[in-house]
């Protein structure tokens, strides 16, 4: 019954409309992608800036985006216990959930990131088209 009803919303709706909510997811992939990438690209862009960042605000940072994921967790285990159909919104629960944890793991792995910026790039670039390619397959390429 739950993934009936889980579907249900995407299901009902036309090609068009279906087209629509998966740009605007892929869109919001993008631009989340995008503001994270280029703060840390300014951070890491001048050692005063770095060593300012990270003497004063990473650790401050850390537990702010811990704080973020969790509520994001709770909200998305809200949605799934409570059967809330949110297969047609423009940011799901899912959505919001690992927005979170890739801002959480940013500022985790920063240090590591700043040495090897390739691998933040990678990881940001493989995600997001693992995402991309989820929801084109699972919703357009059903739909009749």
């Amino acid at each position: 019954m739950s993934a009936q009803n889980h579907q249900n919303k995407m299901s009902s709706l036309d090609k068009r409309k279906a087209g629509k909510i998966v740009l605007i997811r892929i869109l919001i992939i993008l631009f989340t992608d995008i503001i994270i990438s280029s703060l840390f690209d300014f951070i890491k862009s001048e050692a005063t800036r770095e060593f300012f960042f990270h003497m004063n605000i990473h650790t401050p940072l850390k537990f702010i985006s811990a704080i973020i994921l969790v509520l994001a967790a709770v909200y998305f285990i809200y949605t799934y216990v409570k059967k809330i159909d949110t297969s047609a919104y423009y940011i799901t629960p899912a959505m919001i959930t690992a927005i979170a944890l890739y801002i959480f793991a940013t500022v985790i792995l920063f240090e590591q990131f700043v040495t090897t910026p390739f691998l933040f790039y990678t990881m940001t670039v493989i995600v997001s088209v693992l995402f991309a390619v989820y929801y084109i397959y699972t919703i357009l390429l059903y739909k009749k």
